[in-house]
């Protein structure tokens, strides 16, 4: 398994050394845009640069009876926002999503303490990272419209530091391009309110998850990803993240882990078997090592196909239930028996 080891103060040196590797905690300083990027052999321009990196902060929370989606996610060309809710027992969704040109999308330079924010008329979605603190902070204020209900929501995410080992993972697309990302899975509690029903996020059995990103992507670029959390019956908080994409060498340099209780084990490359057509039948996961090995069962999805002249995007992103085993060095086995999650099949240009 790879080495998780100690986060230089920043992820791209003053010299232009670009830090590479899996480290401990997320950076007090993710400066990508101070990264060296180049096109052939010139040096891409600062603006150029800026116009490239794509990033954003994603939360998906876990409840009983609910799931919870939500982005905010700023393609500097663009700014796009959704926060969608999925009743577990009634296998209902809804979805609100907006998108402007331009920067209308906030995405926080770190998560120490700082904010992302998407604001219009009648939406407004506002992450607060208080890393320094151990948690975020989820609001959410959006007007009711057509058939859809207006939400309201309160939540805290506890990202303590002192006891859950997060995915810091810097990767190199190339040796002068990075992909960087922060991932983890940690208790939540607050309040959402669709309309006028209202779902009480107990700490005790609400899981979130946490997807921050920061990168150059490549014109052309896919992932394949996969991601649940759930109590296993030992009262232990399981959670994987696994992912496929376009880094070549990723067997050594991807964000694939499983934290039990917050302690985190870096795994080998995934890879994953599924029909891309019709991505609600069931995908079979697992990773080169051999220590997971999953069966994902969609019940529904989200996706979105968009073709703006050289923009294009075509996004599943499928819920449901994941089966499965995962073993640890020791050969110990942790079940995974009917976790909730995701899984995303993107292929984009942009």
């Amino acid at each position: 398994m790879r080495k998780v080891v100690a986060t230089p103060e920043k992820m791209v040196e003053k010299d232009g050394t670009i830090n590479f590797g899996t480290f401990r905690t997320p950076f007090l300083h993710a400066n990508i845009l101070d990264a060296p990027l180049y096109s052939s052999s010139s040096r891409v321009p600062d603006f150029w640069k800026k116009l490239r990196l794509k990033e954003w902060q994603h939360y998906g929370i876990i409840t009983p009876s609910h799931y919870f989606g939500m982005v905010i996610f700023d393609a500097k060309f663009m700014g796009v926002s959704f926060f969608y809710a999925y009743d577990r027992n009634e296998n209902k969704r809804f979805e609100h999503s907006t998108q402007l040109p331009g920067s209308a999308a906030r995405v926080a330079a770190q998560v120490y303490e700082d904010g992302c924010e998407f604001k219009k008329s009648g939406y407004n979605l506002r992450f607060e990272n208080r890393l320094k603190d151990g948690f975020h902070r989820i609001i959410i204020d959006i007007a009711g419209k057509r058939n859809l209900p207006a939400v309201k929501g309160d939540i805290k995410f506890f990202e303590d530091l002192n006891s859950i080992e997060p995915l810091v993972q810097v990767s190199p697309v190339t040796s002068f391009r990075p992909f960087y990302t922060h991932k983890v899975a940690a208790p939540a509690e607050g309040v959402i309110k669709l309309g006028a029903q209202e779902i009480v996020i107990d700490r005790k059995e609400s899981i979130a998850l946490l997807d921050e990103q920061k990168t150059y992507y490549p014109y052309v670029s896919f992932w394949k990803w996969a991601t649940a959390a759930g109590y296993n019956e030992y009262g232990e908080l399981l959670a994987f993240n696994l992912c496929q994409n376009m880094i070549a060498d990723d067997e050594d340099f991807n964000e694939n882990c499983m934290w039990v209780d917050g302690k985190i084990f870096c795994l080998k490359a995934a890879r994953f078997q599924f029909e891309e057509h019709n991505v609600l039948h069931p995908w079979k996961v697992r990773t080169e090592d051999g220590y997971m090995d999953l069966l994902f069962t969609p019940s529904g999805e989200r996706s979105e196909k968009i073709s703006i002249g050289v923009i294009g995007s075509d996004f599943h992103q499928p819920f449901g239930m994941y089966n499965g085993r995962f073993k640890d060095e020791t050969n110990r086995i942790y079940p995974i028996n009917n976790f909730f999650g995701l899984a995303e099949h993107h292929v984009t240009r942009y």
